[in-house]
């Protein structure tokens, strides 16, 4: 609970706090500019706000800086602080004297309050949860018809999740809400890739033409397969396209082996040819042409033989040469025919048959890519509609337990005030909107006494560890309901603040409850929270 807030500018330069309700007094001639709704924005301030540095520019400019400090007490052990009006963003830990021994950021000054309060709820700030009911003049959260709002014009869904959020039923719509926003990101990821052509775009008429067109080139394969005994029939068409070039290799190495064996076997030819003409094979010739100069022929023919003598060293070295050429185009040979075994177990297929293959499963993955493609976004887009619609379901399922929550405490606090002849307000979800009304009573002092009855509910119900009404709030409700409305607060365990003036104009039973709780009493003429009055000539 906050113990105490200490000023030096102050008036009453020390206040101290009662553990229920506590009431900043006004004279009872609601005296204004005495500082009422200023003390309510300290008290703000010492929870972690801003608005006192921020909307109240007539107290920096008078009282220029200064140091508010504050004491809690949690689980009975006192915890020291002071916030300078200089420095939004720092809080500063102090002994029990107020000296400083250390700073923290607002963040983290508020995560103490949070966890000291123990609210451990996911998702929501503590300023989240407690700003929305700290009903103070010069705030934007007076809107007697949306009480759920912290400003003026909030983003829609934002009031409505803080209060799903203190309910505690905010959870399961997060991780709803974080898959659909994963399924979203998912899908515009892949109609981006689309989009550039990454990934095949196509429609369903498309799809349903490219089906009848994968079942007749299946038929095709299938005709293919059955002709190579189905030896062809798990082949794709890269591996078509690489038996294709490794039959080319295999027909010019065919052909480098052919050439190297036929001059092989010319050498070989020309060399066995290595013995000179005898005499006696001349006979026949004498016969023909007993003219013949035999001895020229002969010598002819002992040249010839001296060259062939000569030439044999170069054609054998030659044929050794042709020898290893022939072997290497073997090697080669059996090489590529051994990979071609490997892919297919078919040794005799031909080029004609292995380039239509390859042409027919091409065009039968391109279609399967894209059918596969648009299947992918319509699986996509269809995840992210469930996923869509459940969060919606989910939502409209929390938002109407929470309805029900708030209506029926609602309805209790207004038959208390009322004793149970009074309409209750009532409030009403739909999706990211909100409603909130007296039926068949719209009425300045109905709304205003509503917005209280609505604070009161959420106080009970949640975690929500203080409430802030300023006197705007409370003197718009008519006079019967605000004894019972005090009464109401006093009966609350936890930390309530309010302003009020004119208090003889109530009852007696008001007065006192008002006087018992009176933590600081203003007035004009010296008595304001700064001693003075800005709006004196």
């Amino acid at each position: 609970m906050l113990f105490e807030i200490i000023c030096d500018q102050f008036k009453q330069k020390r206040v101290e706090f009662l553990p229920t309700l506590n009431t900043v007094l006004g004279d009872d001639f609601g005296s204004n500019s005495i500082g009422k709704s200023t003390f309510l924005m300290i008290i703000d301030f010492v929870f972690g706000g801003k608005d006192y540095i921020l909307k109240s520019a007539e107290i920096q400019r008078h009282v220029g800086k200064h140091t508010i400090k504050f004491c809690f007490i949690f689980q009975e052990k006192r915890y020291y602080f002071l916030r300078d009006t200089e420095d939004l963003e720092m809080v500063s830990e102090c002994d029990e004297s107020y000296n400083v021994v250390s700073k923290i950021s607002l963040s983290q000054y508020c995560e103490f309050l949070k966890h000291n309060y123990n609210i451990h709820l996911p998702n929501i700030s503590f300023r989240d949860i407690v700003g929305r009911y700290s009903r103070i003049y010069g705030k934007e959260n007076l809107n007697e018809k949306r009480p759920l709002d912290v400003v003026y014009n909030e983003a829609a869904g934002a009031p409505i999740n803080a209060v799903l959020k203190l309910f505690g039923l905010f959870s399961a719509i997060s991780e709803l809400e974080d898959l659909l926003k994963q399924r979203e990101t998912e899908l515009s990821a892949y109609r981006n890739a689309q989009r550039y052509n990454f990934v095949s775009s196509i429609g369903k008429r498309k799809y349903n033409e490219n089906l009848k067109e994968l079942t007749q080139l299946v038929e095709t394969k299938d005709q293919i397969s059955k002709d190579l005994d189905n030896n062809l029939l798990d082949i794709d068409s890269e591996k078509a396209e690489e038996v294709i070039k490794l039959k080319q290799k295999l027909s010019i190495a065919k052909r480098k082996r052919s050439k190297y064996y036929s001059q092989y076997v010319t050498i070989e030819n020309n060399m066995k040819e290595n013995s000179p003409i005898r005499s006696e094979q001349f006979d026949d010739l004498l016969r023909f042409f007993p003219d013949a100069n035999i001895r020229n022929i002969t010598e002819v023919e002992k040249f010839h033989y001296e060259i062939r003598d000569v030439l044999r060293t170069e054609l054998k070295a030659k044929k050794e040469e042709l020898n290893k050429l022939i072997s290497v185009s073997q090697n080669e040979i059996d090489t590529i025919e051994e990979s071609i075994k490997k892919i297919i177990q078919i040794p005799n297929l031909s080029k004609a048959i292995l380039t239509k293959y390859s042409e027919i499963q091409k065009i039968s993955e391109k279609l399967e890519s894209e059918n596969k493609a648009y299947l992918t976004s319509i699986s996509l887009k269809t995840s992210r509609d469930d996923t869509k619609a459940r969060r919606d379901q989910m939502r409209k399922d929390q938002l109407y337990l929470l309805q029900i929550e708030i209506n029926t405490k609602m309805q209790e606090i207004n038959d208390y005030i009322y004793s149970g002849q009074k309409k209750p307000p009532v409030i009403t979800f739909d999706k990211n909107q909100y409603k909130f009304e007296t039926i068949d009573d719209t009425g300045t002092g109905t709304s205003y006494k509503n917005m209280v009855v609505y604070d009161l509910s959420v106080l009970e119900l949640t975690v929500l560890p203080i409430l802030i009404h300023d006197s705007v709030v409370l003197k718009q409700i008519a006079d019967v309901a605000i004894e019972r409305i005090l009464k109401k607060y006093l009966q609350s365990e936890k930390q309530i603040f309010i302003s009020f003036d004119k208090k003889k104009a109530y009852t007696v039973e008001s007065q006192k409850i008002l006087l018992d709780t009176k933590v600081l009493e203003l007035s004009p003429n010296g008595n304001e929270l700064f001693g003075k009055s800005w709006n004196d000539k």
